[in-house]
Order: C-alpha cells, then structure tokens, then sequence
C-alpha cells in the first residue's frame, strides 16, 4: 500500500468509487457517450477460452463479466467493489483476489493475459505496476491497459476538460439520489479527475513497457485522444 500523500489519494480514489456502486455503471456509460462496452469488448475479444486471465482494479466487476476465459482472477484494493462483484458474478470461472497492482500476490509467468480497464490512472507507482504485470505474466502473454488521457492543447482538452469540471458532476446529481449525494464529503469524480490529471502521455508508458521487457509494444487512442488501448507482450527478460 502507497505511503504518505500517495496513500491519500490512494484512499481517496477506493473511497470515491466504493460511493458510487449502486450506479457505477449508468454513470460511466452516460460519461463515455454510450461507448465504454465497445471500448471493453475491443479488449475481452484478445482473449481465449483457455486462457487464465488477471484484471488489475476490477472494481464492481463489470469487464470481468464480459471476458470468456478458463480462469478470470479480479483483483482489486477495495473489499467492498470485491463483494459487490462476487455477488453479481457468482464464483464459476471468477476468483476474487485483495490486492494492489505494485505487489501482485500471485506467482511469476502464471497468467496468459493481463488487463487493466480504467484502473490504470488510480495506481500511485504504474512503472512498478506495469513491471508487476510483466512478472505474472507467461512468455508471450500480452498485456492490455484501457484508459483515459488528457489531450494535447487544444479543442479536444479544452472539451474534455469542460466535460469534467462541467458535463460529469451533472451526470452524477442527475443518477444519483440527493439523499445519498448530501451524505458525501466531496464529489465522487473528484478524485478521479484528480487522477485523470496527474497522468503522463500514454507514449510515457508505452516507453516504460519497452524499458520493462515488452515486445511488440503498440498504442492506438479510441476516441478524440482522450481514451487509449495500451497492449505489449512479455519477452523472455521482462
């Protein structure tokens, strides 16, 4: 667990998001313009039957679901996005696992496929993350980060800037009962855009993942250069 001002808004980001669970999903879909399932289904379309397959801040479950695997391990900081998602996945192929990205309890070259769905921006180390996922993961097992980004200057981060200091506290007063938002410190999203914020460009990590041992590493963005799909395969030295 992060120390100091990292473990602050560690705690801050799990709290903001424990919050929301009854209505995480209509509030993301209504954020992402309805587009978030497709964005997912790019992602849970790399993997395979046989595949045993680890998610990296699974929160409520709700890409887990959507993998078609042998064995899906959901790992998340907050126990209660973990009983939140053991009830609504049942067990079946689904093990439900406490745990951070930096210190991954789980053996070296073990899993097939790594995926990090919007969970990417909330880990305070993601270079120590990053080479966490590269440890658990097989010769040749890939690697999958989804996230969001700020754009470069311009129109596209003037829009998506607006969106959430304007478009995204709307959405949340619009879903989510007064009574339960006048029980609330702060916003929700607040600390997500904090997070959102305080991220480097995506080519950041793309390096990092080349410095960590991945092969074949590759960045494609999905929408106006604010979401992005990270992926990279483990070598033989990562």
């Amino acid at each position: 667990m992060p120390r100091g001002a990292d473990a602050a808004a560690w705690r801050d980001v799990r709290e903001s998001t424990e919050r929301l669970v009854p209505w995480y999903d209509r509030v993301n879909f209504v954020n992402t313009f309805g587009r978030l399932r497709s964005w997912r289904q790019r992602l849970t379309s790399t993997a395979s039957p046989a595949d045993v397959v680890l998610e990296v801040g699974s929160g409520p479950g709700s890409f887990a679901r959507l993998l078609r695997a042998r064995r899906v391990h959901c790992l998340d900081p907050s126990r209660a996005m973990l009983a939140f998602a053991r009830g609504r996945l049942g067990d079946g192929p689904h093990r439900f696992v406490s745990g951070v990205a930096e210190g991954l309890p789980f053996r070296t070259a073990s899993v097939d496929k790594v995926y990090c769905s919007f969970s990417f921006r909330q880990f305070p180390d993601k270079r120590r993350a990053i080479r966490e996922m590269g440890r658990v993961l097989r010769v040749g097992g890939e690697l999958h980060v989804l996230e969001a980004a700020r754009p470069p200057p311009g129109w596209r981060r003037a829009f998506m800037d607006s969106w959430l200091e304007i478009g995204v506290p709307a959405v949340v007063a619009f879903l989510v009962p007064r009574r339960v938002r006048r029980e609330w410190r702060e916003q929700p999203f607040a600390s997500f855009v904090r997070s959102y914020e305080a991220m480097e460009p995506p080519e950041a990590y793309a390096e990092a993942m080349r410095a960590s041992g991945f092969s074949e590493v590759r960045l494609d963005y999905l929408a106006m250069r604010s979401v992005f799909h990270l992926r990279g395969v483990r070598g033989s030295t990562t």
